[in-house]
Order: structure tokens, then C-alpha cells, then sequence
């Protein structure tokens, strides 16, 4: 039994916990279907009213610059990325702006940026919640690496 033991391994698939015909299941699967493949997201969150102080929102984005130089991390959403689709008048396509400035803000900046932010309804509920006063940093990690053995071997 000891040496069938030690040829357990860890199965890193999505067991089905409840019938096929679930609503809640179903719901999982058409939530995939829009978004896409789950599990290699991780999503942190913070709750103030105060993320859009000087001092507080540059930590924010000293915060999301260094986990971009995380092994494994490959995309990160949030405030600080946020994009304006705003239409070119000479090529007549859209053109992708960075809301914020990828660098250190006054609060004049900040203030300048932040009314266009809120301005973007896409925004609403996905990156903030106004009636809550929380933020939400999506990061997206390489599916490789969350499935990787290796990750859990501090449980041993």
C-alpha cells in the first residue's frame, strides 16, 4: 500500500461537483464562453475611497508594475492600464490610449485622468464599484505555470 502511495498524484481538471443540467452549472459554462478559460486568473481586490490620492494611487500602479515582472504573469487589468478607444479623424479606425500615465502622477493628473475613467461605463462593476469603493486588479497568469507541480510543493 506504501508504494501505491507514493504514486498519487494531484489531478489539476475542474471536477464536476454538480450535474451537467444545474443552472449554476450552466451559468459556469456560459460565463467560459464569454470570458474565456478560467483558473489562470487571480483577482485582487481593495476597498477605500481614497485609491485616487496622490500618494496612494502611485503606489497602486508601483504595485502593478512589479507584479508585470513577475515570472508568469502575463497581462494585468486594472485602474492604472485602463484604456480610451478614441477614433482616429485621419485613418478613421480606433485608436487605444492609456487612460493614466504609466509613471508617477500629480494629483491634478490623477484628477484630469480619473474624469475620464468614470466616463467609460465598461469600466463600471468590471475595474470598480462605485457604491462599494472597490478596486479590482485582474492578473492574468500563465496556464502552465498555475498547473505546475512545482507550485505545491511547500505542501509536503
Amino acid at each position: 500500500m506504501a508504494y501505491q502511495a507514493s504514486k498519487v498524484e494531484l489531478s489539476y481538471e475542474f471536477a464536476r461537483a454538480i450535474p451537467t443540467d444545474h443552472p449554476k452549472y450552466k451559468a459556469y459554462q456560459e460565463f467560459r464562453k464569454k470570458f474565456g478559460e478560467d483558473g489562470n486568473l487571480l483577482v485582487i481586490g481593495i476597498q477605500t475611497d481614497k485609491l485616487l490620492q496622490e500618494n496612494i494611487f502611485n503606489s497602486y500602479i508601483s504595485l502593478q508594475n512589479e507584479l508585470k515582472k513577475t515570472t508568469g504573469v502575463e497581462d494585468i487589468i486594472s485602474i492604472p492600464s485602463a484604456v480610451n478607444l478614441v477614433k482616429d479623424s485621419v485613418t478613421e479606425k480606433l485608436r487605444a490610449e492609456t487612460v493614466f500615465a504609466d509613471s508617477a502622477l500629480t494629483q491634478s493628473e490623477i484628477d484630469s485622468s480619473k474624469n475620464i475613467f468614470f466616463n467609460l461605463p465598461f469600466y463600471n462593476t468590471l475595474l470598480y464599484n462605485p457604491e462599494t469603493n472597490s478596486w479590482s486588479m485582474g492578473v492574468s497568469i500563465n496556464k502552465s505555470i498555475m498547473t505546475c507541480k512545482k507550485d505545491i510543493s511547500y505542501i509536503q
